[in-house]
């Protein structure tokens, strides 16, 4: 195991302050004279220890991923030399106000759009216009659970495509005019007739919903959200109006979103991942890890050099532990990775470790980390989380609470599954973000201080 040692003996307090300086403290929740580096003389500390622990990185591939209503209409197209081909491809129902007043027999259309209400552009080049195309959804969406490799009978050709600058802003509602698009002047028809908008179970017979897919040799994808900012906006006049009504069908009605899910097949031929043969194996993929989202291959933490190296200490104390890892391969404006990663437990199953109360998790620093009359890990409103920085391209945070745990024996060390999930929204399920590493660049960072024993 490499280890990097750097003693600093009792220093002038200014010195020491300048040293600390060079390594920036992100979290106020303990004293800041508990790091040691300012040293008072009638203490029982010694000085500080600065070391390195390199750790491992591993990929792992989950189960199954579940898809269903996960808030965002996730498609398009990613390409890389580690994941290899990705496609994603979104499929909703429509829903439409019943209590809102359908154009009479004898209105006049005078515009129809599509509106996209779009959360996310990811791409590495956004310079060309990049294309939706939205197709006819031919059966309909039961009240099952689907999965990313989930997939329901849709018309090979798309009922109309549309095409948008993104460079500026990858977060904006964007349209479509379809005034002379056949299949929107059919459904406007079939609005006049009202016999398949009697009731949403007839109405789903005869539009069982939307696909959304990316253009194929477009290497972009699109978070999209659903509900009443993505669907279709009919504007009509009934005799004797003299302004437009609005009528629209969307793929939600007053914040409430239409069942959903999302499709994602990946092809790694000829990549490092596709070794991955077995779900929940920690695989060894040479000198790159990485992580790709809405498909269940996620990185884990090998954390046994931290074990290792405790065994060595006695009568110590934590001041600050860091844990690192980066630089990232793809840090591009446009094609940002996930922006945090939360810490779950794992063991020799490569699963997520559940308690009573949900996933078990490294907590913030200055927060309880374990329950004392357990010793198990506790499921706190408070998890830390890896933020990727982006002017250094790394993932970091600090875990001085956790390893203070785990020296003292109040808590069992325990190995790491980075998941992209933040206050509960499970961001793994809402994108094709990813993030490729060297699998030996993650690192405990640790400053900790020697105590005088009498």
């Amino acid at each position: 195991m490499k280890v990097t040692t750097t003693f600093i003996q009792t220093l002038p307090a200014k010195l020491a302050l300048s040293l600390l300086i060079t390594f920036p403290i992100f979290s106020s929740c303990e004293d800041p004279s508990n790091l040691g580096l300012q040293l008072d003389p009638n203490n029982n500390q010694l000085g500080v220890f600065y070391e390195e622990i390199p750790l491992t990185a591993f990929v792992i591939m989950q189960d199954s991923l579940l898809t269903t209503n996960p808030e965002s209409l996730v498609f398009g197209n990613d390409e890389g030399d580690f994941f290899g081909k990705t496609e994603a491809t979104a499929y909703s129902r429509l829903l439409f106000n019943r209590d809102l007043a359908r154009p009479n027999s004898d209105a006049v259309l005078d515009s129809v759009r599509f509106n996209f209400n779009i959360r996310e552009v990811n791409a590495d080049d956004l310079s060309d216009e990049k294309t939706i195309n939205v197709h006819r959804l031919n059966e309909q969406i039961r009240e099952v659970n689907y999965y990313n490799f989930s997939q329901l009978d849709y018309s090979e050709e798309a009922v109309f495509s549309a095409s948008f600058d993104f460079s500026s802003r990858q977060d904006t509602l964007v349209f479509a005019n379809l005034i002379d698009n056949p299949f929107a002047n059919e459904l406007f028809e079939a609005l006049k007739d009202g016999t398949a908008f009697s009731d949403i179970f007839t109405f789903r017979e005869f539009l069982p919903g939307l696909v959304f897919r990316g253009k194929e040799n477009e290497r972009v994808s699109y978070n999209l959200a659903p509900g009443n900012n993505t669907g279709f906006v009919f504007f009509y006049r009934n005799e004797n109006d003299t302004v437009s009504r609005a009528y629209p069908i969307g793929t939600g009605v007053n914040n409430n979103s239409a069942r959903h899910f999302n499709q994602v097949t990946i092809d790694p031929t000829g990549t490092p991942t596709g070794a991955i043969t077995d779900k929940f194996v920690a695989y060894d993929l040479g000198d790159r890890a990485g992580s790709k989202n809405n498909t269940g291959i996620l990185v884990k933490l090998d954390m046994s050099p931290l074990e290792s190296f405790l065994d060595t200490l006695e009568n110590v104390t934590f001041n600050q532990v860091t844990i690192e890892m980066g630089p990232l391969e793809r840090n591009v404006t446009t094609n940002r990775p996930p922006q945090f990663l939360q810490m779950f437990f794992t063991n020799e199953t490569n699963r997520v470790l559940l308690g009573a109360n949900g996933a078990l998790a490294v907590q913030s620093d200055g927060r309880p980390q374990f329950d004392p009359n357990t010793g198990n890990p506790i499921v706190g409103d408070a998890p830390a989380l890896l933020a990727h920085n982006r002017e250094r391209n790394v993932y970091s945070q600090f875990i001085t609470s956790h390893v203070n745990a785990v020296y003292r024996g109040n808590l069992q060390r325990r190995d790491f599954i980075v998941y992209p999930l933040v206050a509960g929204r499970d961001e793994h399920r809402q994108s094709l973000r990813e993030f490729v590493i060297d699998s030996k660049s993650p690192v405990l960072k640790i400053f900790y201080s020697k105590t005088r024993a009498f």
